[in-house]
């Protein structure tokens, strides 16, 4: 029995630790039109907190024909409003 014991109380030890873990639930909403706020400084352009949903849903086309600056994204609602830019995206460009 005393060569088990350092391996029983660790086993309590895992289970105990592992018992107070919180498992945070993420909801993420559809797939958005995000216009960026900062135009055309893209200093900014990996901050969530700089963009805005493009029109009243998020559902209008982003007026941006393509160039080397960043205008906005399409990408998934994280859940708090603002755009997940930590998973697949589409940038949006314009000069």
């Amino acid at each position: 029995m005393k060569k088990y014991l350092l391996g029983v109380i660790a086993l309590v030890t895992a289970i105990t630790l592992n018992s107070f873990t919180l498992k945070t639930a993420t909801t993420r909403g559809p797939v958005l039109n995000w216009i960026y706020m900062d135009y055309p400084n893209d200093a900014n352009k990996d901050d969530p907190s700089h963009y805005q949903l493009y029109g009243t849903d998020g559902t209008a086309t982003l007026p941006c024909p393509g160039g080397a600056h960043r205008c906005g994204v399409q990408a998934q609602d994280d859940g708090s409003g603002q755009p997940d830019l930590t998973i697949f995206y589409t940038p949006k460009t314009k000069n």
